[in-house]
C-alpha cells in the first residue's frame, strides 16, 4: 500500500530546465513539452499500425476518454485498460483523458514505474488493496492536520484523506509533475486530468471554453479562454504558487497527487450526501484516541471548579461534538438552535468558555432577526472563539484545532478547491472574469460534463478517433448529449445525435454507438452496463444499483472482478470495430 510520507503539501521539486521559469503561457495549442511527447507517440502507433499490415505513414490520433463515477469508474477504468492492451489496442491510443473517479486508476498508474508494463500485474494489485487495505486513522489525520498548515486549505483535502482514501485504500505521495519522464518517452497514452472553474459553473457560464481547467505532466491551466484568445498555463510544478501581473512572488510546493485525487473527484453524489460523509468522517477524527491526536492536541489536565481535575481533551471532545452537530445542522437548512442551547449547558462551569456562553446567549436573542449570511457569519465567530481562544496568534493553534476550525470554515462557506489564481492582475489578459480573483476554485468536472471531450477537441487538440468508455451512473449518453450542446455552444465541429433514439435506448443500451460526419471526429462510445454483457434490462438495473456512485461499504472481490469483465467485454466484443474505424482513418491519411 502506498502511504504518506510527506504529508499533503507534497514537495518541492529541484529547478530544472523547464521548473526555472516562472512564467505564464500564454498561447494557442499544446506546449512543445506535450508536442515532443506526442510525436513520439504517434511514431509508436505508426510502428503498430505497420506491423498490423497496414501501409500508412501518418496515425491518426486516437483518444481514450474514461468517465467519472467514484470507485466504480475506477475499476472499470482499470478494466478497460487492462482489456486494450490484451486485445492490442492499447498502442494506438495517443491521449488518456479522465474525469472523477476514473483519474484515480489513471494517476495510480502513470506514478508507478511499472505501472503500465504489467497492466494485468496492476489489476491485480488494485483487486489485493481494496479486499486488504484499511483506512488509516492516523495517516489521515497527520496529512490533514499538514494541510490545515497551508493558507489554501480548503474542502478538497478533507475530502482526500477521507472519502477518496477510504474508498481507494491508497495515499499517492508522489507529484503529477514526476510522470513527465514516463509520458515523454511515447511508451504510454499521454495523460489529461480534467477540472472546472467553480465561478463559471456558478455563474451558469459552464458551457464556455474558458470554464474547462486541465492537468498535465507539464502543464495546469485553461486550455482556452474563448475562439479568439489563447489559453493560459502554468507549469505543474507551480500549480498552487502565488503570481502577481504574471510574476512568481511566492512559490509554494507542488501538490501531490492524493490532494489532485481529491480534486479531480470532488463530486461523488448530492451536496446532503456529501454533507453527511464529512460529518461522520468529523464525528471519527474527534472520538478515536490515538498517541498522535494526543500530541497533535497537545492535551494536559486542568482543574475546573466544582470538577475537579479534569483532562483538557475530554472537554474539548464534547465541545466539538456538539459544534459538528451545529454546523451540519446549519449548512442543511436545519433548526440549529437547540444545539446552541446544548452548547451553553455543557460549556457551564468552564471558565475559558464564558465569553463564548455570551456569544451564545447574544445568538439566541437575536437569530430570528438576523439573515442566513449574518448567522453563518456569527457561528464562524463563535467557532473562532471556541477553538482559537489560547493562541494569541496562528501559528501557536495546535494542529489538530486547526484543523478542525479551518474545514468548519470550509463548511460554513462551502469552499472547495482552492488555489492561488496564477492569472492574478495579469495584465495580458483583458477578461476581468479571469484576472480579478486572488483565488481559483476547482471543481470535479463531471459537475459540467462527465467525460473529458472538451480538452480533446478543436480548438485545444485534434483527435480523430475518440473512444468515450461511459461509467456514468444515470443515463448512458448524457455526456454525449452534453458534448453536443457544449460544441453548438462553442462552435466546434461535432457528429448529430438523435436525442430521442438514444432516450429511447437509456434503460437497456447497446455495448457500441457511432457518430461521425464528414468533419470532425469520429466517436465510439460504449455503456459500461449494456444488454450484451449484462443480457437484460433488470440485469442492467441490478448492476447500477450494486454499484451505486456513493456506495461507502466495501465492494467484495467477486464485485470487483463483475465489474473487471463488463468494463472488459465492451473492447473484446467491439475489438474489430475499433480497429477496422482506426485502419480506415490511417489509409484516409496516408
Amino acid at each position: 500500500m502506498a502511504l504518506l510520507q510527506r504529508g499533503s503539501c507534497g514537495t518541492m521539486n529541484p529547478p530544472g530546465k523547464y521548473d526555472e521559469s516562472s512564467d505564464i503561457h500564454i498561447r494557442s495549442g499544446i506546449s512543445e513539452e506535450e508536442k515532443a511527447a506526442v510525436k513520439k507517440r504517434k511514431e509508436l502507433v505508426l510502428t503498430t499500425l505497420r506491423n498490423l499490415g497496414l501501409n500508412a505513414n501518418k496515425a491518426p490520433v486516437v483518444s481514450v476518454l474514461v468517465s467519472g463515477g467514484g470507485l466504480r469508474a475506477a475499476i472499470a477504468c482499470q478494466g478497460i485498460l487492462s482489456e486494450l492492451s490484451n486485445v492490442g489496442l492499447l498502442d494506438l491510443v495517443t491521449y488518456l483523458a479522465g474525469v472523477s473517479g476514473s483519474t484515480w486508476c489513471m494517476s495510480s498508474l502513470y506514478t508507478k514505474s511499472d505501472g503500465w508494463q504489467n497492466l494485468q500485474k496492476a489489476e491485480n494489485e488494485l483487486r489485493r488493496r481494496l479486499q486488504k487495505d484499511k483506512w488509516n486513522f492516523s495517516h489521515a489525520l497527520t496529512g490533514l492536520c499538514m494541510a490545515a498548515k497551508r493558507d489554501d486549505y480548503s474542502l478538497t483535502d478533507f475530502w482526500s484523506y477521507t472519502l477518496v482514501y477510504f474508498l481507494t485504500k491508497e495515499l499517492l505521495d508522489a507529484n503529477l509533475s514526476g510522470s513527465r519522464s514516463q509520458s515523454e518517452t511515447g511508451t504510454v497514452p499521454y495523460p489529461i486530468f480534467a477540472t472546472v472553474d467553480h465561478y463559471f459553473k456558478r455563474k451558469g457560464k459552464e458551457k464556455t471554453l474558458k470554464s474547462w481547467f486541465e492537468f498535465t505532466p507539464h502543464e495546469a491551466g485553461y486550455p482556452k479562454l474563448d475562439l479568439s484568445t489563447p489559453g493560459a498555463y502554468v507549469s505543474t510544478t507551480l500549480y498552487g504558487s502565488k503570481f502577481k501581473a504574471g510574476k512568481l512572488i511566492q512559490q509554494e510546493a507542488e501538490r501531490d497527487l492524493s490532494y489532485l485525487r481529491g480534486l479531480f473527484g470532488s463530486a461523488l453524489a448530492d451536496r446532503n450526501s456529501i454533507l453527511t460523509s464529512i460529518r461522520d468522517f468529523l464525528l471519527k477524527f474527534i472520538h478515536q484516541d490515538s498517541t498522535e491526536k494526543q500530541n497533535l492536541l497537545g492535551l494536559y489536565p486542568k482543574e475546573i471548579e466544582g470538577k475537579g481535575l479534569v483532562l483538557e481533551g475530554d472537554i474539548l471532545k464534547t465541545i466539538m461534538e456538539e459544534l459538528v452537530t451545529l454546523v451540519y445542522i446549519f449548512t442543511t437548512g436545519g433548526d440549529y438552535l437547540p444545539v446552541l442551547e446544548s452548547l451553553h449547558f455543557k460549556m457551564a462551569g468552564y471558565k475559558d468558555f464564558s465569553q463564548s456562553q455570551r456569544m451564545i446567549t447574544k445568538m439566541l436573542q437575536h437569530s430570528r432577526q438576523t439573515s442566513s449570511d449574518q448567522q453563518r457569519q456569527s457561528i464562524l465567530d463563535l467557532l473562532t472563539e471556541v477553538l482559537k481562544h489560547d493562541a494569541k496568534e496562528e501559528r501557536n493553534i495546535r494542529p489538530f484545532i486547526q484543523f478542525i476550525w479551518k474545514t468548519f470554515k470550509c463548511l460554513l462557506f462551502w469552499t472547495w478547491g482552492t488555489t492561488n489564481n496564477f492569472l492574478y492582475k495579469y495584465g495580458d489578459i483583458k477578461d476581468k472574469d479571469l484576472t480579478d480573483r486572488e483565488n481559483l476554485y476547482l471543481m470535479d468536472a463531471g459537475l459540467d460534463i462527465n467525460c473529458a471531450y472538451p480538452l480533446v477537441l478543436p480548438p485545444v487538440r485534434d483527435t480523430d478517433i475518440i473512444l468515450s468508455f461511459d461509467f456514468s451512473e444515470g443515463d448512458p449518453f448524457l455526456t454525449i448529449k452534453d458534448t453536443a450542446k457544449y460544441c453548438k455552444a462553442c462552435n466546434i465541429p461535432f457528429p448529430p445525435v438523435d436525442e430521442d433514439k438514444l432516450d429511447q435506448d437509456a434503460e437497456a443500451p447497446s455495448d457500441f454507438y457511432i457518430f461521425e460526419r464528414e468533419k470532425g471526429p469520429v466517436v465510439m462510445h460504449f455503456p459500461l452496463f449494456n444488454k450484451v454483457n449484462c443480457g437484460s434490462p433488470e440485469v442492467i438495473k441490478k448492476r447500477r444499483e450494486t454499484f451505486a456512485t456513493f456506495r461507502f461499504d466495501v465492494y467484495s472481490d467477486d464485485e470487483v472482478r463483475q465489474l473487471l469483465e463488463d468494463a472488459k467485454a465492451n473492447v473484446r466484443n467491439n475489438k474489430e470495430r475499433i480497429l477496422g474505424k482506426i485502419c480506415t482513418l490511417a489509409r484516409a491519411a496516408s
